[in-house]
């Protein structure tokens, strides 16, 4: 039993649609889906509720694909012909695509992060004699902070 699950009721409040051809878009909705977003099939999902409204908006649009018209308005000499139907081109948008492997990704966090790769640092910072610490500066340019109490540089 997939995690997500929408039933012909689940779209009856928002547009009537017969209940076999409901049932056809859902369980092609739920085929598409599946494929970018494999976690909606098992039964750790979580965030059922969310997918489900996701599909079930893409299958409302689906259904009202092809409604409008094809009008020809004309002035003078002039006349143009505006299309106001709906072209269902793919059923998930690329937003409802990322939204859907969002949820599969769940409560981690990804970004950017920092590896130091120096270790820890010692309390004891060794300075070469030029470092600007010596004179009373308030920043170290002999590089020992950096290299774990090496100088950058030795006066030979």
């Amino acid at each position: 039993m997939a995690a997500v699950s929408l039933v012909p009721e689940d779209l009856a409040a928002f547009a009537q649609i017969d209940e076999a051809k409901a049932l056809a878009m859902i369980e092609d909705a739920l085929a598409l889906a599946a494929r970018v977003a494999p976690c909606i099939l098992t039964d750790e999902f979580t965030y059922t509720g969310a997918a489900k409204a996701i599909l079930r908006g893409a299958i409302l649009r689906w259904h009202d694909t092809g409604s409008g018209a094809l009008t020809q308005q004309s002035v003078d000499d002039y006349s143009q012909m505006v299309d106001t139907r709906q072209q269902r081109r793919s059923l998930f948008w690329p937003s409802e695509i990322q939204q859907l492997q969002d949820l599969c990704k769940g409560e981690e966090t990804s970004g950017a992060y920092a590896v130091d790769t120096l270790g820890p640092a010692s309390t004891a910072i060794i300075h070469a004699d030029t470092c600007a610490l010596n004179f009373g500066a308030l920043y170290c340019s002999c590089g020992a902070v950096l290299t774990q109490n090496l100088p950058l540089y030795e006066n030979l």
